[in-house]
């Protein structure tokens, strides 16, 4: 199978190898099956079914850090380095541009889209199944360098991974507010999406008062770690 990227889904959902195992960490590696259907699976049912490697997939879920991940530096780098030598230009440049023309594509920055017109049309050849070159990738990275310098670092690649990892584990609370019938805490975490989309981050008050209500997501995803926003 051809693996397509590792992302966010429901905390719910079935993993592809194992009947009746969810996939608690609400990560999964997408993978695309010879009649195009996506299978989702952990990382051992992705080497399973594939021989990619899985450090030249596309991760958009680096900034939420499960339990059962293990040690990971301030910086996201894990204790276990032995990709350290890999090229990863390419699965940065396809994040990058996944995150600011699909995934995030009701914020804005300054009452302007995420969206960018050069990005956009890398975006659309690499939805299109075409493989972008060297030379694009650079400039996908060229790109994000000087939107991140204009705009104090909240266009980078790492402050966008962390909006998106934010943006997730908030929707994915208030389903589970909803269903304890919970106003107080739909309406405050409802707040808290709505400055995230405004400003590409949340402050320290606003993170504060988010812990409160994510007792009310199961287990692994309340323990799980949100990185720090890049600004």
């Amino acid at each position: 199978m051809k693996i397509v990227k590792k992302d966010f889904v429901p905390e719910d959902t079935d993993s592809y190898c194992a009947k009746g195992h969810k996939l608690s960490s609400g990560k999964a590696y997408f993978m695309e099956t010879g009649n195009g259907h996506i299978v989702y699976g952990g990382k051992q049912c992705a080497e399973k079914h594939s021989n990619t490697d899985l450090s030249q997939i596309p991760d958009l879920t680096k900034s939420l850090v499960s339990r059962t991940e293990g040690a990971t530096r301030n910086d996201g780098i894990t204790a276990n380095r032995k990709n350290a030598h890999n090229n990863l230009d390419k699965p940065k440049a396809i994040a990058y541009i996944i995150l600011r023309e699909e995934k995030l594509i009701s914020f804005q920055y300054r009452n302007k889209s995420l969206s960018q017109v050069t990005l956009q049309k890398y975006y659309e050849k690499y939805k299109q199944g075409e493989d972008l070159s060297d030379d694009e990738v650079k400039h996908i990275l060229n790109l994000e360098k000087i939107a991140a310098k204009k705009t104090k670092a909240k266009m980078s690649l790492k402050n966008l991974s962390t909006c998106y990892a934010y943006q997730y584990l908030l929707e994915r609370t208030l389903v589970y507010l909803d269903i304890k019938n919970n106003t107080a805490g739909i309406t405050f975490v409802n707040s808290l999406i709505n400055s995230l989309h405004d400003y590409c981050s949340l402050t320290n008050k606003q993170i504060e008062g988010l812990a409160r209500w994510l007792q009310f997501l199961p287990k692994d995803l309340a323990e799980s770690k949100l990185k720090q926003f890049n600004v």
